[in-house]
């Protein structure tokens, strides 16, 4: 009989114990394949989020191909649940929503007074957009500027008219034929040849993209343009955040605003700007040539009226408001 008090008193202690609770998990799709240096650095937010919430917020990364899931994809299916963060990338998801654009318009802001202004203008707009779509926005970041390797040198501008060059489309085109050059839209897996062959004159993708695809084999002339940039956002299912505590939310979003910092550290000004420094030490970029200041100026109002009718045929009023406040921002009225 005292053998089954002392059970029964045991079963009673243990059952008014407080248990602890199970961690909540997140899958965390990114439009990065594993290997890629873009890659780690998603995984390392994923890292954060786990370790500064104490493993209460235990996030998974799955890097592109791992998921059944297309970056075109990634606002909708974050917004279902079927995962519960992802790097929702503008211009992939600019069917569903063509604000998160406006913060990649090219050549409204050409220093780092006017890049935060442009911030400042734009971001609140993309911000409200993901809202809208049933995500919320805990980090952002911006994948490395454009700029243009050729398989001839060219001195500037006036080399580049009538020039074949692959881009990714959209707005990257309209400036291209500012400059008199012939957009192409070569697929990726085929730019290489293209350029072998002189299919295409030039390659406009990001410095780091030119060393990964070895692409100063067939076109070693470097064309710094400060070209346009592609906004992200690390975004995350509306009932998984509404279902943190307050301390939870402010932690994971702490989480990722040091993260933000942490990509523009390691991704657009250390692996971008390395992969130049690289390539032309080790002799694989012939020349560099950059774009002037005046041709950046001269570039920035022929595509002022571009960017206004673009705005207003694709992203609509709130877009228009948007963009005509930074045009005035900047004193750009035209």
């Amino acid at each position: 009989m005292d053998r089954l008090a002392r059970f029964l008193s045991f079963l009673v202690l243990a059952l008014s114990l407080p248990v602890a609770a199970a961690p909540t998990e997140w899958k965390f799709v990114s439009i990065s394949p594993s290997g890629q240096i873009f890659a780690k650095v998603f995984q390392e937010l994923a890292q954060d989020i786990t370790s500064k919430t104490n493993g209460q917020v235990k996030v998974t990364f799955y890097p592109a191909g791992e998921l059944p899931y297309k970056g075109t994809e990634y606002m909708r299916v974050t917004q279902q649940g079927l995962v519960q963060m992802a790097e929702v990338v503008g211009v992939f998801n600019f069917g569903d929503a063509p604000q998160l654009v406006l913060p990649d318009l090219p050549y409204l802001a050409l220093n780092d007074h006017e890049e935060q202004i442009l911030a400042r203008d734009m971001m609140p707009v993309a911000e409200a957009t993901l809202r809208k779509h049933g995500v919320e926005p805990i980090a952002w970041g911006v994948y490395p500027r454009r700029e243009i390797v050729m398989r001839e040198p060219v001195k500037g501008l006036a080399d580049m008219k009538g020039k074949k060059i692959r881009t990714a489309g959209g707005l990257e085109s309209e400036y291209l034929k500012v400059w008199g050059c012939v957009p192409s839209f070569t697929t990726w897996a085929e730019v290489y040849p293209a350029v072998q062959r002189g299919v295409i004159d030039g390659v406009m993708t990001a410095t780091v993209g030119v060393q990964t695809a070895k692409l100063y084999e067939v076109a070693p002339y470097f064309f710094k343009i400060d070209g346009p940039v592609n906004h992200f956002y690390i975004s995350v299912n509306r009932a998984a955040w509404d279902a943190l505590s307050p301390e939870l939310q402010k932690t994971v979003r702490q989480a990722g605003a040091e993260w933000t910092q942490t990509w523009e550290r390691e991704i657009v000004q250390g692996a971008d700007v390395q992969a130049l420094q690289q390539m032309q030490s080790k002799g694989q970029i012939k020349s560099v040539v950059s774009l002037s200041q005046q041709e950046r100026e001269q570039t920035r109002r022929a595509v002022i009226p571009l960017l206004r009718e673009y705005v207003k045929a694709k992203i609509g009023s709130d877009g228009v408001s948007a963009f005509e406040k930074v045009l005035g921002d900047l004193g750009l009225k035209q």
